[in-house]
C-alpha cells in the first residue's frame, strides 16, 4: 500500500482513523461546512453553535454515482450504471485478500462480492469501496446522515472498533419505499472508547444548579427579546483544550426532576472488540409525556396534557430548592426555572422547529463535549448537536417537523435523544488515506 497525504479538509493535530479506497472514489468521506455553505437560517448561523457543530460532526459518506432503488413485484430492484465500479471491485478485492487486509472467512467477506445487493426486510447492502481502520482507543460509529439527510432511507447503525484492522465500510440501508442514493448517505463519527456514565442527584451537585440559573439570568431573557443571544458562543469561545488521552473517563447525568433515561452501550460491532477493551456508554433520554405537534406552515402547535407537565414542573422546582437550600431561591430565579420547567420551546412563527429539555444535565470532564444524536421518527427529525458539557450542562432535543399540515405523535417513553461524551480533540480530528500500490 502507498500512503497519501491526510485529507486536506481534515488535517488536524489528531488522526482518528485510516481510510483505504479500492473503488476509485465511488464513495468519498467529506467534511461539511457548519452552515451548509450558507444554507442554514441566519439566526442559527449567528447563535446556535451546538447545531453548527452538529452539522459539521464526523465525515459524510458521499456517493459520486447515482443508485436508484425501486420496488417491484418481487421486492427491491437496483437501477445504476456501476459497470466501471464493478471492474474496480473485481480487480482490487482479490488483492485485499492477497495482502492480508481481508480474510475470506470473515463474516463480512460476502458483502464485498458486489457493489450493491438486495438483502432481507427491504434492505440493500452497499459496499462503499472504503476500508476503515480506527486508531487505538477510537471507535467509529456509522449512522444515517443528520440535520440534512435523505429521509427516504434509514442506515442501520454499526460500530467499528480499534484493533480490528481494516474493516470494509458496507452500509445496510433500509428502503421502505423508493429512493435515489447520491451525495451524502451516511456519517462516520469518531468517538473514544473507555467512557462510563454514572447517575447523580442534583442535591449532590449544587454547582450544576447554580450554573443553570447563572446562564439563564434576566439579562439573557432581556437580550433574546430583541436579538440573538450570543452568550453560549462567548462562553465557549475560549474553551480549555482537551487533556492528554486517558484510558477511562466518567461522565455524569445529573437528575433535576422526573426524567426517563438509561445507559446504552456501544454496538452492534462489525467485528468483536479484542479482549476486555474498554467500550463506550451513552445516555438515551425518553419522552416523559405523550404529545402531538402540528406545523401548518406558520404556527407550530403542541398538544400535551398540561396538568401532567405542571405536576412534573413542581417536582423540578422542588429538586432545585432541595439542592440550593435557600428559601428565596425559587423567587430569585423564576425565569431560569420557568425556561426549564415548561419543557417545550417552539421557535418563531414560520419555523418548523421546537425543542424539549430533559430534566437532567450532562457533565463531562474538562476538554470533553457531548454529541447529541436525535432519534427521528415518522414525520420529524431530532437534530444532531455538539454541546460543551464541561461548562454548559443542558442537552436539549431539537425537533424539525418534516411533515407539514399533519400532526406528529410522540408517545410517553419514546426515545428522543442519545448523548455520547467525546473529547473535543477527537471531534476535530482528521483521517489519513492509503491506496493500493500500482500493480
Amino acid at each position: 500500500m502507498a500512503a497519501d497525504a491526510a485529507e486536506a479538509a481534515d488535517v488536524a493535530d489528531e488522526i482518528a482513523f485510516t481510510a483505504l479506497d479500492v473503488l476509485g472514489g465511488f464513495a468519498r468521506l467529506t467534511k461539511r461546512s457548519p452552515t451548509f455553505d450558507g444554507a442554514v437560517p441566519l439566526r442559527v448561523a449567528q447563535g446556535c453553535v451546538p447545531l453548527l457543530q452538529g452539522n459539521a460532526y464526523g465525515f459524510q459518506v458521499t456517493l459520486t454515482r447515482e443508485v436508484r432503488v425501486r420496488r417491484g413485484f418481487a421486492g427491491l430492484k437496483i437501477q445504476a450504471d456501476l459497470e466501471s465500479v464493478e471492474r474496480e471491485r473485481f480487480a482490487n478485492v482479490p488483492r485485499l485478500y492477497a495482502l492480508g487486509l481481508l480474510n475470506r472467512n470473515d463474516p463480512r467477506a460476502p458483502s464485498v462480492q458486489s457493489v450493491v445487493s438486495v438483502g432481507k426486510n427491504s434492505r440493500i447492502r452497499l459496499f462503499t469501496g472504503l476500508l476503515l481502520k480506527p486508531e487505538p482507543g477510537v471507535l467509529l460509529r456509522v449512522t444515517s446522515a443528520a440535520n440534512r439527510r435523505n429521509t427516504s432511507i434509514e442506515v442501520d447503525e454499526e460500530w467499528i472498533p480499534a484493533a480490528a484492522g481494516f474493516v470494509p465500510l458496507v452500509l445496510s440501508i433500509h428502503v421502505p419505499g423508493e429512493a435515489t442514493l447520491l451525495g451524502e448517505v451516511a456519517c462516520v463519527g469518531p468517538l473514544q472508547a473507555g467512557v462510563g456514565i454514572r447517575r447523580r442527584a442534583l442535591r449532590d451537585a449544587p454547582e450544576v444548579a447554580e450554573a443553570h440559573v447563572t446562564f439563564y439570568d434576566q439579562a439573557y431573557f432581556d437580550t433574546k427579546k430583541s436579538e440573538v443571544s450570543l452568550k453560549y458562543r462567548r462562553q465557549v469561545a475560549h474553551e480549555k483544550p482537551p487533556p492528554t488521552k486517558t484510558t477511562v473517563v466518567s461522565a455524569e447525568i445529573v437528575e433535576a426532576g422526573p426524567v426517563d433515561w438509561s445507559v446504552v452501550a456501544a454496538g452492534p460491532f462489525t467485528k468483536a472488540p479484542e479482549g476486555s477493551a474498554p467500550l463506550l456508554d451513552s445516555a438515551v433520554f425518553r419522552s416523559p409525556f405523550t404529545f402531538t405537534a402540528l406545523f401548518d406552515g406558520h404556527t407550530l402547535a403542541i398538544d400535551v396534557d398540561k396538568d401532567q407537565v405542571a405536576k412534573a414542573a413542581v417536582a423540578v422546582k422542588h429538586t432545585f430548592k432541595e439542592a440550593m437550600g435557600a428559601q428565596d431561591f425559587l423567587s430569585l430565579h423564576r425565569g431560569a426555572l420557568w425556561y426549564l420547567t415548561k419543557f417545550f420551546t417552539p421557535h418563531p412563527p414560520g419555523d418548523p422547529h421546537f425543542f424539549v429539555k430533559p430534566w437532567a444535565f450532562t457533565r463531562t470532564p474538562v476538554g470533553w463535549s457531548s454529541v447529541l444524536d436525535g432519534i427521528h421518527g415518522d414525520g420529524y427529525d431530532i437534530l444532531r448537536g455538539v454541546v460543551s458539557t464541561d461548562s454548559f450542562f443542558a442537552t436539549p432535543a431539537v425537533f424539525r417537523v418534516i411533515r407539514e399540515g399533519s400532526a406528529i405523535h410522540i408517545l410517553k417513553g419514546q426515545p428522543l435523544l442519545r448523548v455520547i461524551p467525546a473529547p473535543r480533540g477527537l471531534l476535530q480530528a482528521g483521517f489519513r488515506t492509503e491506496s493500493l500500490a500500482p500493480i
